[in-house]
């Protein structure tokens, strides 16, 4: 009888904490999953305020802010979620955070770095160094900025790399998005040719060239010869353009300029010498 009711007991107990730890695990993973779909609506929710018609302000400020408020959404939500974490696994915060003189300096020594990437990005923000869709140099990295947050920024390069650099250790910005950018289209005609009608039609292409393109912004010149050798002149012209748009204004200049210098009969520099 007395065998009976021990092992009775004793079922009942491991019954009782079976249920317990079944609890905790379904409360972890409840609240978990709460927890994406709140990172969910708020991401939702601060797009939907940005892109509003009574949010006035370029694209480029409103992509920047969509970026660090996602990035501060997730980050304060996943931080709510390890205390309610800490809590189901029987860790009182309280007690953590009394007892946390000691080791908040042992994790403050660890998390200067840390808190020097999240200082760095918000002077990034305020200073508006730069944005999401500029095009910049960080340190040694030349790309498109994907993303900006607290701790990292995201550079894209044109090959499709993306560089994902702390922003405490940005050292130097480049900001090639920020003015209008200078086409400069270099021309080498032969030493025998008539320069002053080269001019004239590399002057009459790139006013053509400026009217018809959206891209150039300002005005178009023929700057004159910029180098001779003894074979080749070099003729420069520039025009200026929407910030990142001059390639494009560069090779459309280049095919023009030629098409045009084989109608007037202008001979463009060879690299092969007559003998």
């Amino acid at each position: 009888m007395i065998h009976t009711l021990e092992s009775a007991a004793r079922d009942l107990f491991l019954s009782g904490a079976a249920r317990t730890v079944a609890g905790r695990i379904i409360g972890i993973v409840g609240f978990f999953i709460l927890t994406r779909i709140a990172i969910r609506i708020g991401v939702r929710t601060v797009h939907r305020l940005l892109n509003s018609p009574a949010v006035k302000m370029d694209e480029r400020r409103r992509g920047t802010l969509t970026s660090l408020l996602d990035n501060v959404v997730r980050y304060t939500l996943y931080f709510i979620y390890f205390l309610i974490f800490l809590e189901l696994c029987n860790f009182h915060v309280q007690t953590l955070l009394a007892g946390a003189g000691l080791a908040g300096l042992v994790v403050g020594l660890g998390a200067q770095s840390l808190i020097k990437d999240v200082l760095t990005g918000l002077f990034i923000l305020f200073e508006d160094q730069y944005g999401v869709g500029d095009y910049v140099k960080i340190n040694n990295f030349t790309g498109t900025v994907d993303s900006i947050g607290l701790r990292v920024t995201r550079i894209r390069a044109w090959t499709g790399e993306i560089e994902i650099i702390p922003n405490g250790k940005i050292q130097q910005v480049t900001n090639y998005s920020r003015n209008n950018s200078l086409a400069v289209v270099d021309v080498g005609v032969r030493s025998d040719a008539d320069l002053q009608q080269a001019m004239a039609v590399m002057e009459s292409v790139m006013r053509d060239v400026a009217s018809e393109s959206e891209d150039v912004v300002g005005p178009v010149q023929v700057l004159g010869v910029q180098a001779i050798t003894q074979t080749e002149v070099t003729l420069r012209a520039t025009a200026e353009c929407r910030p990142m748009n001059q390639f494009g204004v560069e090779r459309l200049c280049r095919l023009r300029i030629k098409e045009a210098f084989d109608r007037a009969g202008i001979p463009l520099a060879s690299s092969q010498r007559e003998i």
